[in-house]
This record gives structure tokens, C-alpha cells and sequence, in this order.
């Protein structure tokens, strides 16, 4: 996905006159977004909310110090926070973590397509532990797919992989995900 007029324009904003409140709409329009595709892959709240920041500051970062085009915007900042859970898991060894509120995960997961699909089968708490059963590859497509809604092309864009690999690897992760529900 390129981005919209506004992105640009906010972007040219923070890149050359360094303004604040473009980057707060930036902020705005995104932290959902990727608090959410965090969340997903550290499951702790306080983490999440922390790796969430760093993201934001790195974008902001980066906006204000390169010269170099931004192509697409969305991307930037999912391979941003995809780093940035990459780096906290290098940081610290990976351990079985619970989320503890599970009203939180709950607003996390709820009006989605797939989680709607798996609600019906099994309960909420479930759905975590099916999702941990498959690789982190699949896991993140599916996130992708289904919980943030993208595309195949903003997925591939994201992923930096091609269309074909991108729908091969939701087939791939959908099947693995059905085999590990026992259907």
C-alpha cells in the first residue's frame, strides 16, 4: 500500500520542519495497529507497550535523519516493530508467558474473521494455545491476514517476500493451524 496524500504530507512535515503534531497523527492513525501486532508477539502488556514506543521512536528517528524516499509507510512501521520483538526476544530468553488479563486479550482478538471462525469451536482461552502450537512464521501471517486485515501485497510488502510466498505461506500456516485443532 503507497501512501495516501496525508501520509506524505505529514511525513514531509516531521522531515523538514520538524513537527510534532504531524507526527502525533502518525502516532494516532498507527499505535493501535502495531501495539496490537506487538501484542500478539510478546503477550506481556508492559512489554508490548514498551517495544510499542521504541517503534514509534525509531520511525520518528528515521523519518527526521534520511534523505531516502518512504515507499510505504505501513510497512515501515510493521518491519520496525517486527525488528524491535526480534531484538527483546535476543535480549531475553524466551520463556512461557501468560497474559494475565484475559479481558485484554479478549479486546485484542474480538470482531476478527479467523477468531470469529475459532471462537466457535473452542473458547478464547484456547485460541492462544492453538496459535502457540504452530511456527512463529505462520503466526505472523495469520495476525496479518486476518487480525489486521492486510492484503496479500501489504503483507509481501511487509514480509519482504513475493505475492506467491505470501499466499503460500497462509495456505501453509491455515492448514497447519487446522492440523493442530485436530480437523
Amino acid at each position: 500500500m503507497k501512501n495516501t496524500f496525508k501520509e506524505k504530507l505529514l511525513i514531509f512535515k516531521v522531515r523538514h520542519e520538524k513537527d510534532q503534531d504531524a507526527y502525533g497523527e502518525l502516532y494516532d492513525y498507527y499505535v493501535a495497529k502495531i501495539f496490537r501486532f506487538v501484542m500478539f508477539k510478546v503477550r506481556l502488556v508492559e512489554d508490548a507497550e514498551d517495544i510499542t514506543s521504541e517503534v514509534f521512536l525509531k520511525v520518528w528517528q528515521y523519518i527526521r535523519t534520511t534523505d531516502k524516499k518512504i515507499k510505504n509507510l505501513n510497512a515501515l512501521f510493521y518491519q520496525i516493530a517486527r525488528n524491535a520483538v526480534i531484538d527483546y526476544y535476543r535480549n531475553k530468553k524466551r520463556t512461557e508467558i501468560q497474559i494475565s488479563d484475559q479481558e485484554q486479550y479478549q479486546k485484542i482478538i474480538e470482531s476478527r474473521d479467523l477468531i470469529k471462525e475459532l471462537d466457535q469451536k473452542i473458547d478464547t482461552k484456547n485460541i492462544e494455545f492453538y496459535l502457540e502450537k504452530i511456527k512463529d512464521e505462520y503466526r505472523e501471517v495469520l495476525v496479518l491476514k486476518y487480525v489486521e486485515q492486510y492484503s496479500v501485497n501489504e503483507i509481501a510488502g511487509i514480509l519482504k517476500k513475493t505475492k506467491s510466498n505470501v499466499r503460500v505461506l497462509v495456505h501453509r500456516a491455515l492448514k497447519s493451524l487446522r492440523d493442530v485443532m485436530g480437523n
